[in-house]
């Protein structure tokens, strides 16, 4: 099962590289000065929604952002679900059935993707295949993630943590070079 898992995961690479990349206007922004925000992430357990929940909240309270949108990827069936990811109040997914054969999503991410953010935030480590698809059609104006990942050529602003790449450290390198109002 795993090799046909890295053959699905070589050819969605190979389309999503052959994917048209959207129009959208690239400009710089800061937590300050955005109002809306797209978080992507790859679901692993409940305390790490959880800790993208408070993420989310804590984007609101602090920098005023009008809107925090997350939307993640669970790799499992819906008949598998775990029940804290079932009730899609405050953060929206997509799951293996949402995918075609190569990976790439064709359900539950189409609101996402209509979103006019601001900053999109990948927060997945950015080698889930199907989560690059959706940063890519995304039509974000700043895209940020991680330096060393497959995501890598999508994002507009990068961040070099080498193997440190826990998400909090992640969150914590976000608010500290995010919340620079000299950003734009």
């Amino acid at each position: 099962m795993k090799f046909i898992q890295s053959i699905k995961e070589r050819l969605g690479i190979r389309f999503l590289h052959r994917e048209p990349e959207p129009n959208r206007e690239r400009r710089g922004y800061n937590f300050n000065s955005a109002t809306r925000i797209g978080v992507l992430y790859l679901d692993s357990d409940e305390s790490f929604y959880n800790q993208i929940r408070f993420y989310a909240r804590q984007l609101k309270e602090q920098f005023d952002v009008k809107s925090v949108i997350c939307l993640g990827y669970v790799n499992e069936g819906k008949k598998k679900f775990p029940s804290y990811q079932v009730q899609k109040l405050e953060l929206n997914y997509f799951a293996k059935e949402d995918l075609n054969w190569h990976l790439k999503p064709l359900q539950n991410v189409e609101s996402f993707l209509r979103e006019d953010f601001d900053i999109l935030l990948d927060l997945s480590g950015g080698n889930s295949v199907p989560l690059n698809y959706v940063l890519k059609e995304s039509k974000a104006r700043m895209k940020v993630g991680l330096r060393g990942t497959k995501g890598e050529r999508y994002y507009d602003f990068l961040l070099n943590m080498g193997s440190n790449t826990s998400t909090e450290q992640m969150m914590e390198q976000l608010n500290m070079y995010l919340s620079n109002p000299k950003i734009k």
